[in-house]
């Protein structure tokens, strides 16, 4: 009895570290995979174009958006990279990473991460067009529960 107690005991140890080496190879596989999607900058330059999109509109005047956008990812720059791992961690394996990094590492993948905040500052540009705005606030008004 107290050999098969110490076989189990021996496994879950080893298993443990088996999934802590793993864990953390998942974490540095994540991590690259966030410097090849170049998400700072990408998130930078997202903020900076919504930004730009209020000051075209008139609304406000910034004296340097550039600067503008890049404090405001600065302050939540941290907790974002934070959660932005835990999701990848817990919705991909590492197996799954190496992929998508590989892909991420290809020509195709880097036009790909470079083309996104464009992407991106389509998609604000749209919402933020008062026709579409109209359109936003109907609807709102029509889920809001009362």
């Amino acid at each position: 009895m107290k050999k098969i107690i110490s076989i189990i005991a021996l496994l879950i140890v080893a298993t443990t570290g088996i999934t802590k080496a793993q864990d953390a190879a998942l974490v540095d596989e994540v991590k690259k995979s966030l410097e090849l999607q170049k998400m700072r900058e990408n998130l930078i330059e997202g903020t900076k174009a919504q930004y730009q999109t209020i000051a075209n509109s008139g609304q406000v005047a910034f004296d340097d958006v550039n600067a503008l956008a890049t404090e405001m990812v600065d302050v939540i720059y941290d907790q974002l990279t934070e959660k932005v791992i835990a999701f990848y961690c817990e919705n991909y394996t590492l197996e799954e990473m190496k992929v998508f990094n590989a892909f991420l590492a290809s020509p195709v993948g880097q036009k790909n991460v470079s083309l996104q905040p464009q992407l991106n500052a389509i998609s604000f540009q749209l919402q933020s067009d008062p026709t579409n705005a109209v359109f936003m606030q109907t609807i709102m008004a029509k889920h809001v529960q009362r």
